[in-house]
């Protein structure tokens, strides 16, 4: 099974998230079992090294997992994630001691 994962942003007082780059693919290469994922509540800063993308921070608002299943090849199984992180006033100072 492949695993996609899509982070999206959800400004404040926003209707609908904006998405804020590409998926990031996790095979059965890279991990024996399907990786720990934020929950609905849960807090998420995500930075990107290098400067390669743009990060955001807020908590998790909402996942779906959308499965691809074939019958003829199993190795073709995928499992995409959509993850909605929304803005929060939260004081990350306050979150955790770094």
């Amino acid at each position: 099974m492949r695993y996609y994962f899509n982070y999206q942003y959800l400004p404040r007082g926003a209707e609908q998230p904006v998405e804020t780059g590409d998926a990031v693919n996790i095979t059965d290469e890279q991990t024996a079992k399907p990786p720990t994922l934020p929950a609905v509540g849960d807090y998420v800063q995500i930075s990107y090294v290098g400067g390669e993308g743009e990060g955001l921070t807020g908590k998790v608002k909402s996942r779906l997992f959308k499965y691809l299943v074939s019958d003829d090849e199993p190795d073709l199984h995928q499992c995409l994630v959509n993850i909605v992180v929304e803005e929060t006033d939260e004081d990350w100072g306050k979150l955790i001691r770094e």
